[in-house]
């Protein structure tokens, strides 16, 4: 389900994201796209995670995204709020939102300060 609804859910996502966090408002066409491709990537990941039943497919790329946010200056929290709107959007699969929380948690303890892997 989550497969069929992706792009439904990207444009959602990105739409709760513009309420959530003025300062998206103001984004260049280009960072829009990049951030609707990020989104893209992060439904991808969950919806494989779900479907063969590995959890750290999903965990592990939040993961190394958060790594790659935080070399770039970018809380590795800044996920979280797009993972609420995942889990809002997806709140009739259990199994979907179960995985969002726990990769909501696992960011939480990066953020906390546990290290990221290489």
């Amino acid at each position: 389900m989550v497969t069929r609804r992706s792009g439904r859910l990207v444009k959602a996502v990105l739409a709760g994201l513009e309420e959530r966090i003025p300062a998206m408002r103001s984004y260049t066409d280009l960072q829009r796209q990049y951030t609707a491709e990020d989104l893209a990537h992060i439904v991808e990941f969950l919806a494989t995670a779900l479907y063969v039943g590995d959890p750290e497919l999903f965990t592990g790329f939040l993961t190394w995204t958060a790594g790659i946010l935080t070399a770039r200056g970018v809380p590795a929290t800044s996920l979280v709020p797009a993972l609420d709107l995942l889990e809002t959007e997806l709140r009739d699969f259990p199994r979907a939102t179960a995985l969002l929380r726990t990769a909501k948690t696992d960011l939480a303890g990066q953020a906390a300060g546990s290290e990221l892997p290489a």
